[in-house]
């Protein structure tokens, strides 16, 4: 679990050691941290205290941590005097009531979201409280100058780095200090501080859109108001370009006003606000991302570049996968592309797969099997023992040879084949925000992709050039008992499992049912002889006869398969391939869909749609995927069941 931080500069009392280390405040994200919920118990048995999160810079420990009116309070306590020049110096600013800042890591252990955007922590668990480089007084910088503090120790204590600092003037009365871009009356603030609330403010909003997709929140206020902002933004940086002349490096100096005096400041960092972390992105995101990427520069125009940074920034993880979606197969390596990032592609593939969970069979047998990549030997071969002969031992008389025997293996190698779906959509979806196209693409491919593999996966047809072969070929096949209800039901369970039993000498290793959800209630509505539901608790809880149940609507009805999933070997290939378009022409088939020979040549079935006609966009996922069973003998089928 993350350790997250928060951040309070409120002072608890006279005390100038006795800090409030987390109230319930609202910070700038919109989260609540409740200071009743905090749990303390294994941080009191080492209340360490740190600087900035460093666990190489403990300064002292925590004591007294308690919470009192409202908010989580700690007295600090500082190493001996002597011990460390830095941490005696950054005494001297606490008890100075310079450094009134501090920030707690913890773990959120319970949450619940707040309408309209952030998080309210209900429960927390406290790992570590740090004093950080937030002055809380803005003459903290003269104090130092005071305490005649080195600048590698003003850099340590403010966090200022040598690359960072500007020189700047503050007028002797105290007003704001001058920015070098621009002179400014005393009471406006400066371009940048408001292009940096600007872009924290952006950022906030589009976090809370991203939460509201997930949760079924206000999607369309959240949309106006990251446009909203996001055209504030705009405006703000061509009015710093056009200060700058045009140039955002160059500076025009401005002579300061008669009685000032210079002090050092750092030039703003444009980045969150402090002790936030920002949001986790998943490895399968950066695909759906890079899906995005290419859709947008489709549809809007411009290089993919620009439009991820416009849509994502300067994220490194996205633009590496983007990277490798988007190179063939025959471009040769570069020194370009991270390292990592192939590994990371690699990652995002399985859990690509494992978002058709809740409407797939394929993922759910593939993960209780093996899952093999294809690599660079573009196959992969899975030995496994035949049934004979047998290496089993005898007994042998005093002097009698012993026998020799030697165990029989076959291989089952699986190449790759290639799976390919076509998903259309209107170039509306380019009026929606980041988030929504995104969730657009996910709900998209994730039904398309499943229907695309099931299909295959549980028909009877064996394996050619082009497909794997469907897991029902050469499966121990009949026809359901008739009759229906108890009777049909048991008999067909106690058949099935005997089948199995003895196709694999009795080595059954994980069984798995497959049904479809109207095969799945029905079983549950079925009563024995006293009325009960013998089977719905169980159905509940996604098993059947003691063996887990994958029930899945792309499983045919009156239809009901048993496998042993151990022995389901699958492999996928590195990098799926992307591609959009507005220009084709389609034929509307998911099933056996035809090629389209001439204009006005309409295929039997289905219907013909233009892409450009209809102002839609195509887009085409192609990637190597395959199967088989390892042993045979390990799936048995009844059909056209009764009950």
């Amino acid at each position: 679990m993350d350790v997250m931080h928060k951040a309070s500069a409120r002072a608890a009392g006279a005390n100038p050691l006795t800090f409030v280390m987390s109230d319930a405040t609202v910070d700038r994200y919109g989260d609540i941290v409740e200071p009743k919920g905090w749990v303390l118990e294994a941080f009191r048995q080492n209340p360490k205290a740190l600087f900035n999160h460093n666990s190489d810079m403990p300064i002292g420990e925590w004591e007294n941590v308690r919470v009192e009116a409202g908010a989580l309070v700690g007295d600090l306590k500082f190493g001996p005097v002597g011990a460390c020049p830095t941490t005696d110096k950054m005494r001297a600013f606490v008890e100075a009531g310079m450094m009134r800042a501090v920030s707690v890591g913890f773990r959120g252990l319970k949450a619940d979201p707040i309408p309209g955007g952030g998080i309210r922590y209900t429960k927390s668990e406290l790992v570590e409280c740090s004093l950080v480089s937030i002055p809380a007084n803005p003459n903290a910088l003269q104090k130092a100058a005071q305490l005649n503090l080195s600048r590698e120790a003003k850099q340590l204590i403010f966090g200022e780095s040598a690359d960072e600092i500007s020189s700047v003037t503050r007028g002797v009365t105290g007003e704001p200090a001058l920015n070098l871009t621009l002179s400014r009356n005393t009471n406006m603030t400066t371009l940048s501080q408001r292009i940096e609330s600007a872009q924290n403010e952006l950022t906030q909003a589009r976090t809370n859109l991203e939460t509201a997709v997930e949760t079924g929140g206000d999607i369309d206020a959240l949309t106006t108001e990251i446009e909203t902002k996001d055209a504030s933004l705009v405006s703000l940086k061509r009015a710093e370009a056009a200060l700058a002349g045009g140039n955002g490096n160059a500076l025009t100096i401005v002579t300061p006003p008669a009685g000032t005096v210079t002090i050092e400041q750092r030039s703003v960092d444009h980045r969150r606000p402090f002790a936030v972390p920002a949001k986790k992105i998943a490895p399968v995101d950066h695909i759906f991302r890079a899906m995005t990427v290419g859709l947008l520069t489709h549809a809007l125009g411009g290089t993919a570049v620009d439009m991820m940074k416009s849509r994502y920034g300067d994220d490194v993880a996205t633009k590496a996968v983007m990277d490798v979606l988007m190179r063939s197969t025959t471009v040769p390596a570069d020194t370009v592309t991270p390292a990592w990032a192939g590994a990371l592609v690699e990652t995002a593939i399985g859990e690509f797969f494992d978002l058709l969970l809740p409407t797939s069979v394929y993922p759910r047998l593939s993960a209780i099997g093996g899952r093999f990549g294809f690599g660079r030997a573009g196959k992969v071969s899975l030995p496994s023992r035949s049934a004979t002969p047998t290496i089993a031992g005898s007994f042998v008389g005093e002097g009698a040879p012993i026998p020799v025997r030697q165990a029989g293996f076959v291989s089952t190698t699986i190449t790759p084949k290639k799976m390919a779906v076509i998903t259309t959509m209107t170039r509306e979806i380019t009026e929606h925000s980041t988030p929504q196209i995104e969730q657009i693409l996910r709900d998209a491919i994730q039904e398309d992709t499943s229907i695309a593999l099931d299909v295959v996966l549980l028909d009877a047809n064996p394996a050619t050039t082009v497909r794997p072969g469907g897991i029902r070929n050469g499966a121990t096949t009949a026809a359901g008992t008739a009759g229906g209800n108890m009777a049909a039901l048991v008999a067909d369970v106690k058949g099935m499992l005997s089948d199995l039993t003895t196709n694999t000498l009795g080595n059954l290793r994980n069984p798995v049912w497959l049904m479809n959800p109207a095969q799945s209630i029905s079983a549950g509505l079925i009563q024995d002889g006293t009325g009960q539901f013998p089977f719905k608790a169980e159905l509940a809880n996604g098993n059947f006869m003691g063996y887990p149940a994958i029930i899945s609507s792309t499983v045919p009805v009156g239809v009901l398969v048993l496998v042993d999933a151990a022995d389901f070997m699958s492999a996928t290939g590195d990098v799926p391939r992307f591609d959009v378009s507005s220009q084709t022409v389609l034929h509307m088939e998911d099933t056996a869909p035809a090629q389209i020979a001439s204009a006005g040549a309409v295929p039997t079935g289905g219907s013909v749609r233009s892409m450009f006609q209809t102002d839609s966009l195509a887009l085409r996922m192609i990637m190597d995927v395959s199967w088989a069973m390892r042993r045979a003998g390990t799936v048995i089928v009844r059909t056209a069941v009764t009950w």
